[in-house]
């Protein structure tokens, strides 16, 4: 068909299909230069725009100018390496009392140098010497062993001795409720920090016959005696005793089990 045989309707569309393949083209050009473009251009433009409405907003009326937000994303990998570097020194390592055998981990609890473990780290022993992440090592007493949950809990020595003082960092305990398919980081390592991380596969309930467990996708090879579990705040979620292993290698006991035993031994201080 001959342009010039166009009607004036027909006119009107071909003019308005063209500005508007136009338009398209040049929106796609831009978005592309100013993905490309250098961060100092990116924000002279954001500058002129913004000054631009100013200046059309209408005379006595302030303009409302939008200003663009930064979203920042927080990837998991991220979250658990900032949960490891918060709980990490509030782990401690147990050693035989004379120094000579590595027993198993354990966790900084209170302020006051109280410190929970696995009854199968300690066994039958009174005492154990701690070490901490920044070096300094004292001798801590064994004050109670739970053995339906397989917990013992440890205080330092009043006639312990240290070179370098200690850190009492006090883990932070999780006051939330497990929640299945939750990212959780295991942390393990006899002479360095080791990781794990995974999701909680599984919530056992507490029975007459068993007690509460936390289960995970987490390898079981690598969980020592007291090996304790945190979510990808850093907060304790549970930890590995003798009674949550006889179950599963990648089950914990839930920090609700254990509060209970941490209560009745600051009632008895």
């Amino acid at each position: 068909m001959d342009i010039e045989e166009l009607t004036k309707s027909q006119i009107v569309l071909l003019v308005l299909l063209v500005s508007f393949v136009t338009s398209m083209a040049t929106g796609i050009v831009t978005v592309s230069l100013m993905d490309q473009a250098p961060a100092s251009v990116a924000q002279t433009v954001n500058r002129v725009i913004q000054q631009t409405i100013k200046e059309v907003a209408s005379p006595g009326q302030a303009a409302t100018v939008v200003m663009p937000t930064k979203t920042v994303v927080v990837n998991e990998a991220n979250a658990i390496a900032g949960a490891v570097q918060k709980s990490t020194p509030s782990v401690v390592r147990l050693y035989s009392s004379d120094g000579s055998t590595f027993l198993g981990l354990g966790v900084v609890v209170d302020a006051s140098g109280e410190m929970i473990t696995d009854t199968a780290a300690i066994g039958s022993a009174a005492q154990a010497s701690v070490t901490f992440a920044n070096g300094a090592s004292v001798q801590a007493s064994v004050t109670t062993r739970d053995a339906g949950i397989g917990l013992a809990i440890l205080s330092v020595a009043t006639s312990s001795e240290s070179t370098t003082t200690p850190a009492w960092v006090p883990i932070s305990v999780s006051s939330a409720t497990p929640v299945l398919g939750e990212s959780v980081v295991m942390i393990a390592g006899e002479s360095n920090p080791w990781v794990g991380s995974g999701l909680i596969s599984s919530l056992v309930p507490a029975t007459d016959a068993t007690g509460a467990l936390v289960k995970t996708d987490i390898s079981g090879d690598n969980v020592l005696f007291g090996s304790p579990l945190i979510d990808t705040d850093g907060n304790l979620v549970g930890i590995s005793t003798e009674v949550s292993r006889s179950s599963s290698g990648s089950a914990f006991i839930p920090v609700s089990a254990i509060s209970m035993d941490l209560d009745q031994g600051m009632a008895a201080k």
